[in-house]
């Protein structure tokens, strides 16, 4: 049994360990349960799950690994998703990882904040590649943003 479970996780870091967007780090995946269906190509971990690639970092109740031919080709994330990649947190109820269309998708309360900022909506999409976000409205149909100046950051408030 032990084997079975060792060969697994082996399998699951070559699997998320390709076409991933972020460079040569290996993939460490910590969570209470782990559930593979190598015919359907799917890998489901559950419980306080904890994701970590060099500097992202994923912390979520379920997470959900969809792969073909060893290559993760879509990974949904469930539950107080949070994340952080370098300076940049984002949270959600649910973010969904396309590595088709370079695509990260924030649904349910959504929100990306930094040193600059926060933009808050129900949806945010995210494309790698372009870089280009797009913030769609929350339940009081309007989105926010916050953007700090540096006349706020440095104490001055022009009085």
């Amino acid at each position: 049994m032990k084997l079975i479970r060792a060969v697994c996780l082996c399998l699951l870091i070559n699997i998320l360990g390709t076409g991933v967007v972020f460079a040569k780090d290996a993939v460490e995946i910590e969570s209470e349960q782990m559930v593979v269906d190598h015919l359907k190509g799917e890998a489901e971990f559950k419980g306080g799950v904890h994701l970590v690639r060099g500097d992202f970092d994923l912390r979520c109740d379920r997470l959900l690994a969809y792969y073909q031919n060893n290559e993760l080709k879509r990974a949904e994330a469930f539950g107080r998703v949070r994340m952080q990649h370098g300076t940049k947190r984002g949270a959600s109820k649910r973010a969904v990882y396309d590595r088709n269309k370079n695509l990260i998708t924030l649904l349910g309360e959504a929100s990306v904040e930094d040193a600059e900022g926060v933009v808050r909506g129900e949806k945010i999409i995210h494309n790698i590649k372009t870089e280009h976000t797009e913030v769609m409205q929350g339940s009081d149909g309007r989105v926010h943003m916050s953007i700090e100046s540096d006349d706020i950051k440095q104490g001055n408030t022009g009085q």
